[in-house]
């Protein structure tokens, strides 16, 4: 269990936290925990947002020094700052709030050897969210499904899973329409998934890979608008596509050590039954090719986020770049 699960159920919770990872679901999960935790709905006087370029180390301390109102404490929310990737005195803050004082981080990615996340890390609760595995995925579905008074099929789950990939908030999305088609009917079965669960998104990402395997620009580009078409952020997308890259990376890399599909698909955190689907389509790339397009991804992405190109234009020039060099 994680150490932050641990602190909710037993109503421990450290004065600092830090949440961040991959796994955006789960992110929002213990972020959202926190906050019910930590203060009451409405309560703007105990409770301040920090986001983004606004999130000023000056700032949060004059904040942060601040006694409760009519409260046992204070919390502060700090989301997507850029404090836990370079230098800053956020650090001698911190040690001189006030007890009553409770922080919680909220970050996409950290760097680990920076001197925020080494204090936090020491002083506080830090829970790094990734991609779940299979066994996990399962049970977390069933669960989801047992709050809802449903229960769901083994091969419910198979198909669900297979279709929809294993990211939680795409899982999550699709679990509430199959709920809400099966009405008052308790059990939910493969069928249903069949009817409901389109799996769009992820064939279309694996349509994509196959296309800039092939150097299929017109096709590629065209899939791309057609996820935009379906309302996924562009960063999304190139999110989801970066994901798979990563997995046809360590697939290709694995195929060496002679594991089987289970032992493989459990070291790199996929279904098994998708292992031969990945292995495929990662035999169509050079390791070169790979690494080269996971750079680029990179470079625009900090492009994007230093707000030199829009997140389209970013994830636009990824494919066209992708596919000419």
């Amino acid at each position: 269990m994680l150490k932050l699960a641990e602190e909710l159920k037993n109503n421990t919770i450290s004065r600092f936290q830090l949440v961040y990872g991959e796994e955006r679901y789960m992110v929002r999960y213990y972020k959202h925990c926190l906050i019910e935790k930590l203060s009451v709905p409405g309560d703007e006087m105990n409770c301040t947002y920090f986001q983004g370029e606004k999130a000023i180390p000056s700032s949060i301390a004059d904040v942060g020094q601040i006694l409760p109102f009519m409260a046992s404490h204070r919390l502060i929310v700090i989301q997507d700052s850029s404090l836990l990737k370079s230098a800053s005195d956020m650090t001698d803050f911190l040690e001189g709030f006030p007890d009553t004082t409770y922080v919680v981080f909220v970050e996409r990615e950290v760097d680990k050897r920076n001197k925020l996340y080494k204090w936090l890390n020491k002083n506080g609760c830090v829970t790094e969210c990734l991609p779940q595995k299979e066994g996990m995925l399962r049970k977390w579905i069933a669960g989801y499904a047992g709050k809802e008074g449903k229960t769901i099929s083994g091969a419910a789950v198979e198909c669900l899973i297979e279709r929809v990939g294993t990211d939680m908030e795409m899982l999550n999305n699709e679990l509430d329409k199959l709920i809400g088609y099966v009405g008052k009917r308790v059990n939910i079965e493969a069928e249903d998934v069949d009817i409901i669960c389109s799996g769009l998104t992820v064939s279309r990402i694996f349509d994509m890979i196959d296309a800039v395997a092939l150097k299929e620009k017109d096709r590629a580009l065209r899939l791309y608008s057609d996820l935009l078409a379906n309302k996924e952020s562009p960063m999304s997308i190139l999110y989801l596509f970066t994901r798979h890259l990563n997995i046809l990376l360590q697939v290709k890399e694995c195929r060496g050590l002679g594991l089987s599909n289970n032992e493989l698909a459990k070291k790199i955190g996929i279904p098994s039954f998708t292992v031969s689907k990945y292995g495929k389509q990662a035999e169509l790339f050079s390791r070169k090719k790979l690494l080269h397009m996971l750079g680029i991804r990179l470079e625009l992405e900090e492009s994007f986020k230093t707000g030199k190109i829009s997140d389209q234009l970013a994830v636009e020039m990824f494919f066209i770049q992708a596919l000419t060099k």
